[in-house]
This record gives structure tokens, sequence and C-alpha cells, in this order.
């Protein structure tokens, strides 16, 4: 319920409040105003269950983890394979040999991974740190999430590597939205928050 929020900023123009306040939605008649133009959109976002923060416990699916980590390994074992014939040139006829016979294992693993994977390298992901990824892009497909995890920052992915490290801890004072939200992850984890099936 909207009145049981203390809203921090005003809805419209992120103007922060000098102090939280149950049921304050603006900070001026200007907003206000705005609001009263736009108050359908607004309903629309209100009305919206999978908007703000939700007491519902989380449910991630285990099938989409093992599929995650089967595209990885496919994607490994295709680059083994490769690596062994590393020096054939594109479009010559050993090359044509190798990638257009439909018998030939490189072949063979190639077929097995989507076009748009083909040069990815996807990071290894732990369920919790998979999980996370995961509950910010909920609606991706396993092939949109793993081009998604391929594009990732190192800072990003660094971030949610170093919560149990040492290196983590000795920059705690230092601002990391990222690990925090992760940390938080972690915490729904613990309490019963987040399931996986």
């Amino acid at each position: 319920m909207i009145s049981a929020i203390k809203n921090t900023h005003c809805i419209i123009c992120g103007e922060p409040f000098d102090k939280a306040r149950a049921s304050k939605l603006y900070c001026s008649k200007k907003c206000r105003q705005a609001a009263y133009y736009h108050k359908d959109k607004i309903d629309a976002i209100r009305k919206s269950q999978s908007k703000g923060i939700s007491d519902q416990i989380q449910t991630f699916s285990m099938k989409e983890y093992k599929e995650y980590n089967r595209i990885r390994d496919r994607l490994r074992n295709y680059r083994t394979l490769q690596s062994h014939f590393s020096d054939v040139e594109e479009g010559s006829p050993a090359w044509d040999l190798l990638y257009k016979n439909p018998s030939c294992a490189l072949t063979s693993e190639r077929q097995k991974i989507p076009k748009q994977l083909w040069d990815a390298r996807l990071p290894h992901l732990s369920i919790e740190q998979w999980s996370f990824i995961k509950s910010l892009y909920p609606l991706f497909n396993p092939t949109n999430f793993a081009e998604l995890t391929c594009s990732l920052s190192s800072e990003f992915m660094n971030q949610i590597r170093s919560i149990d490290s040492a290196e983590g801890k000795k920059q705690h004072e230092k601002f990391q939205p990222i690990k925090n939200k992760y940390f938080h992850h972690l915490n729904k984890i613990v309490n019963g928050e987040i399931n996986f099936i």
C-alpha cells in the first residue's frame, strides 16, 4: 500500500526529501500538477505487480541454471576441438571440410551452440551468482542470458566474486552498490526468501 511506504525522493523529478515520510510523493506543487496530468501512467505503475520490492518468496529454476552450465560446457568442448584445428585457414578446402561437413565432430559441437554464442566466453557462476544476475534480468531466455553474462563488466563480476575474498574485506569502506545488493541477495537465500526448484 502506498501510504505505508516511506518515500525519500519525489516520484516525478527525483529530488530528495529532507526527511522521509509515509505517503509523501511530490516535492512541490509543480510536481504534483505534473503527476495529475500523467496520472494514468502513474496508476499503471502503481497497479503493476512486478514493480517495487515484494515480500513474496522468489523462486529460481535449477533447470535454467543447468541449461546455463550446459551451454558453457558445450562452448568449452567446441573451443577444445577448435584449438586442435587452429592452423586451418578460413575459406580453404580444409576449413570447408571441417565446418561444413555434418559428420565432423567440430561441426557437430558447433550446431549444438546458438550462433550468437560461438565466440562467447561465459563466466563460471555459482548458483548464488547466477540467481542474483537472473533476478536483475528475469525475463531473459537462456541464450540471451548467456549473452548478457558475457557483456557484464569486470568491475561488476569482481564485486560479486569478492564477497568472501580478503581483497573484498579490505575494500569494505568503498562504495560498492553491486556488492551490497548481492550481499542482500545472499541474505535472502539464507533467510528462505529465495527458493530453488
